[in-house]
């Protein structure tokens, strides 16, 4: 079970995302009671970077195939002298 913490970084993350004017007068006050003014505001940001990024590796679409080079890893030698 999420700590009560969690539980409110989660909802606001999911308004940050799909709707920020879904959150509730009281989940607005639960979350100033719980989190400073510095980490909600570090909060969204982070989750509307994140979802950004996101939204733009999609559009970009996967990286093209690179080449594989294989280094052969270098073994001691069997004798010394």
């Amino acid at each position: 079970m999420l700590p009560k913490r969690f539980k409110l970084a989660l909802r606001m993350a999911d308004a940050v995302i799909s709707d920020p004017s879904g959150l509730t007068a009281a989940d607005r006050e639960a979350l100033s009671g719980e989190f400073t003014p510095a980490e909600l505001a570090e909060l969204a940001l982070t989750v509307a970077v994140a979802a950004g990024f996101s939204k733009a590796a999609i559009a970009w679409g996967p990286p093209p195939v690179l080449p594989v080079t294989e280094v052969p890893t270098p073994t001691p030698q069997e004798t010394v002298g």
